[in-house]
């Protein structure tokens, strides 16, 4: 199916998605800043979704002007509205404690954004050694959630008895 959005376009969804995902997570920094561990893994997560867009900001003024005009993909812009559409500020707002933080977490870093993080990284970047880097990142920052997160809230015992702030 043919679509009149660009690839202009499709990297500003992208990068308004990273920067909704820094946004949640400075959210949850926010929340749990009564509890340092927690806090600052969050706040870490936040830095690196600014990374990402950061990064997909120079990837976008790298390409050509004639690339960045042509059609996108149509599954990736349905990934990335579908992405900002779910309201992460609801979200936020449901947030009671830090198991549902966590859970929250899971969910946005398996969701299919970081499918169109990867299609604009295949598709875009000339560099194969910085495709290596972001591919290498954000596979690190999905995992990270399940390997670093801190050890003493491991449980979903622990989690559920850290209540969230506000």
């Amino acid at each position: 199916m043919p679509t009149d959005t660009t690839v202009a376009e499709l990297f500003d969804l992208a990068i308004e998605c990273e920067q909704v995902c820094e946004k949640l997570y400075r959210g949850l920094e926010m929340k749990f800043s009564h509890v340092q561990e927690p806090a600052k893994f969050w706040g870490k997560y936040a830095r690196e979704e600014a990374g990402h867009a950061r990064f997909l900001e120079g990837l976008r003024a790298s390409s050509s002007a004639e690339k960045l005009s042509t059609p996108a993909d149509t599954s990736a812009i349905k990934i990335a509205q579908t992405a900002l559409r779910s309201s992460m500020e609801n979200g936020l707002r449901k947030i009671d404690d830090l198991e549902d933080a966590y859970r929250l977490a899971v969910e946005l870093e398996n969701s299919e954004t970081n499918a169109v993080f990867e299609f604009l990284i295949t598709n875009f970047s000339t560099d194969k050694h910085s495709q290596r880097f972001a591919r290498s990142q954000l596979k690190n920052h999905i995992a990270n959630l399940t390997l670093n997160f801190p050890s003493k809230f491991n449980s979903i015992a622990a989690r559920r008895a850290i209540k969230a702030m506000g």
